[in-house]
């Protein structure tokens, strides 16, 4: 299921011209790859996920998450980061973006220090909104996610 979705969202992508999608909301992240930090930003970490169009998932998150993403996403690669060490989660991201194009975020679910420094790193002219496409995304459900649906609904009903 979340390999079909990054798949269909680089799709997606090239259609509107976007050569990468910067994702930080965590149920965007979940939804793309099945993994949830549950040191999110409310802690002022950021797991920050980075599909290209063209190339490999990276799902860069605190080290303090890496078993739990390991064991959950389903992402090409996954890259960890330390509390006051180097340059924290912004050391991976120049090197990954480096030459890229258009930048699809979703404007209003990026926490501002990531939005600054990804403004610092590629420019605001770079940066647009992909929010109706992950929106556009979740609105049909395949058969698939009807049946975890019907199936979470029947554990609550039993409990």
């Amino acid at each position: 299921m979340y390999p079909h979705r990054l798949d269909d969202l680089r799709a997606r992508l090239a259609n509107a011209g976007f050569d990468a999608g910067v994702f930080t909301d965590d149920d965007t992240v979940y939804y793309l790859t099945g993994f949830y930090d549950y040191l999110h930003m409310d802690f002022g970490r950021p797991t920050i996920l980075v599909v290209p169009r063209h190339g490999h998932s990276l799902l860069i998150t605190p080290s303090i998450e890496l078993e739990m993403a390991q064991a959950t996403a389903h992402v090409d690669k996954i890259m960890a980061w330390n509390d006051g060490l180097g340059e924290e989660w912004r050391e991976t991201l120049p090197d990954v973006l480096s030459g890229i194009g258009q930048i699809a975020i979703e404007q209003l679910q990026m926490p501002p220090p990531v939005r600054s420094y990804l403004e610092t790193l590629v420019g605001g002219e770079k940066l647009a909104d992909v929010t109706a496409i992950t929106a556009d995304m979740r609105m049909i459900k395949t058969s698939e996610e009807l049946q975890m649906a019907r199936h979470a609904g029947q554990v609550a009903m039993a409990m």
